[in-house]
């Protein structure tokens, strides 16, 4: 399942983001068309209410300076797309404005002490050009190059899938409705089987943020229909004084089997962080079982995902850079609908997931997700703590599509600390939070 934008946000603070959106997304309404010369105008909007109980284990206020109990957020996103041919091919570009709201102080703190809670600027803002069946020998190739503000992502997003800051003066933290990368400049030569993509990217963080960069390669390839495997290298160069460009080197594997084996599901994916100054790894591996042989065809699966926290006794720096990731699926990669969303980024963090997705129709999933956080280190985000215990999170999410324009989403969730977030926050009770999400897509 994925729209614009959906639940599980934390959109700033990172050294960059990125996903490919080389072709326009047309539909809504055509204020133009004339031959293969189109010209669509979309609108999306979303909105969601929060209701919390004990946020911050009872001790927003006196670990953030508020309560952040309850809030709402609030965005629309009007957009134009255009496509025409051009030079044996098509040519394209993308114009948008995001304008979003923050309601009361939400729980990342990040509003808390400011009335400036709203923003409107561009989003997408993009040109590029694409053609189709060019080499002899390549099944339905195509090739396309692309520049301009736009979204940009890497496999599950673990990497690079968010360009954009939400929240603070920006609002709309939550529903994350910004993702684009300012300053993209995109390559890529796919087909059936094939894929080769070069970018280079900037991020847009808010006010008095650093703005990061970055270059690279990707490559993915399927085998048998079954098998995909990919591979991609990264310069990272977050423009902080005493920093120096970090390489980052990844490699995914996917493989859904079928025959005897339909069902199953195996993926995982592991990354390296090198510079002078950082040595890092982070990884998960997931597998999964999809039975239509139960009622409401649940799919079973275990991951365990780890990314590296720093070492307080060596010279080294082995703390993990989320570098830009951004949303695939819950949990993927805002771990934990509370844990993910707010307190923890993906460094120097390790967990367990169980879920378990059930359709009871066709228009309407439910997830259940349970979690169990430790800290690779024992501290947090530089605070020594006694123990390794963040804690144990339960998710309940029911997804529903109204219409097809019309999506819904209800989530429950309750995040009980480990001794380590007592100890960081002061804070002993159960983190109950409550979101009711809805979306409208034109």
């Amino acid at each position: 399942m994925k729209i614009k934008s959906i639940p599980a946000a934390i959109r700033g603070a990172l050294v960059l983001g990125a996903g490919l959106a080389a072709s326009s997304a047309f539909g809504g309404y055509d204020v133009h068309s004339k031959g293969d010369t189109k010209l669509a105008f979309n609108l999306d909007a979303a909105a969601a209410a929060f209701a919390n109980k004990d946020s911050w284990f009872g001790e927003s206020n006196a670990f953030l300076g508020n309560t952040t109990d309850n809030w709402s957020e609030y965005g629309v996103e009007p957009r134009l797309s255009l496509e025409m041919p051009v030079a044996g091919g098509t040519a394209f570009g993308q114009l948008s404005g995001v304008y979003t709201r923050t309601e009361s102080d939400d729980a990342s703190g990040l509003t808390i002490g400011s009335d400036d809670t709203d923003d409107f600027n561009t989003e997408q803002r993009h040109i590029g050009w694409k053609t189709d069946n060019l080499f002899d020998g390549l099944e339905n190739d195509s090739i396309s190059i692309s520049a301009g503000r736009q979204d940009y992502k890497i496999g599950t997003g673990m990497l690079i899938a968010d360009g954009g800051s939400d929240g603070g003066h920006f609002g709309g933290w939550f529903i994350g409705m910004r993702s684009a990368f300012k300053g993209a400049v995109i390559a890529s030569l796919k087909s059936d089987e094939m894929l080769l993509e070069g970018f280079r990217l900037e991020n847009r963080p808010r006010r008095g943020g650093t703005e990061g960069e970055a270059y690279g390669a990707n490559a993915e390839y399927t085998f048998f229909g079954s098998t995909k495997l990919g591979a991609t290298y990264i310069v990272a160069d977050p423009n902080v004084p005493g920093l120096d460009e970090l390489d980052v080197y990844d490699a995914r594997l996917d493989w859904t089997p079928g025959g005897a084996l339909e069902g199953l599901s195996i993926s995982g994916e592991f990354a390296r962080e090198d510079s002078e100054q950082i040595e890092a790894d982070g990884w998960f591996g997931e597998v999964g079982w999809r039975t239509k042989e139960i009622c409401w065809t649940p799919t079973f699966s275990y991951r365990y995902a780890h990314f590296d926290g720093d070492d307080p006794s060596t010279p080294e720096d082995e703390q993990f850079r989320e570098i830009a990731y951004g949303f695939d699926d819950y949990g993927s990669w805002f771990q934990g609908e509370i844990t993910g969303s707010y307190p923890l980024t993906n460094g120097n963090v390790l967990s367990h997931r169980l879920r378990v997705e059930m359709q009871p129709t066709r228009s309407v999933t439910l997830n259940v997700m349970y979690y169990d956080f430790t800290l690779d280190q024992k501290q947090i985000w530089g605070t020594p703590v006694s123990s390794d215990d963040w804690g144990q999170e339960l998710n309940f999410t029911l997804d529903w599509a109204a219409t097809e324009q019309i999506h819904v989403i209800g989530i429950l969730a309750n995040l009980a600390p480990g001794d380590a977030a007592k100890e960081w926050t002061g804070g002993e009770e159960d983190w109950l939070y409550s979101m009711l999400y809805v979306s409208y897509t034109y």
